[in-house]
């Protein structure tokens, strides 16, 4: 299987298993209008800046979670930090 299957997978699984959480989350408007632009202009860098710096940003929560005390999900048996 290559990379790009796997990180599909691993979408469409978080997208299942969270999809009630991720609704939940509001974008400030002009969000999907400015990724759509972002997707007719084909610009790749952009939208894979926007994903390494959300990841970067939730590393920064957890680190200062952790750093406060917080306890993070026991894992599910058999998968690892970024398995689906």
């Amino acid at each position: 299987m290559v990379d790009r299957e796997i990180i599909e997978r691993f979408v469409n699984e978080m997208r299942r298993r969270y999809a009630e959480q991720i609704a939940a989350v509001s974008l400030p408007n002009g969000t999907r209008e400015y990724v759509e632009a972002l997707l007719e202009r084909g610009d790749p860098e952009t939208i894979e800046f926007l994903l390494k710096l959300s990841y970067l940003m939730g590393l920064h929560t957890g680190f200062a979670a952790a750093n406060a005390g917080a306890r993070s999900p026991d894992p599910e048996p058999g998968r690892g930090p970024l398995q689906a």
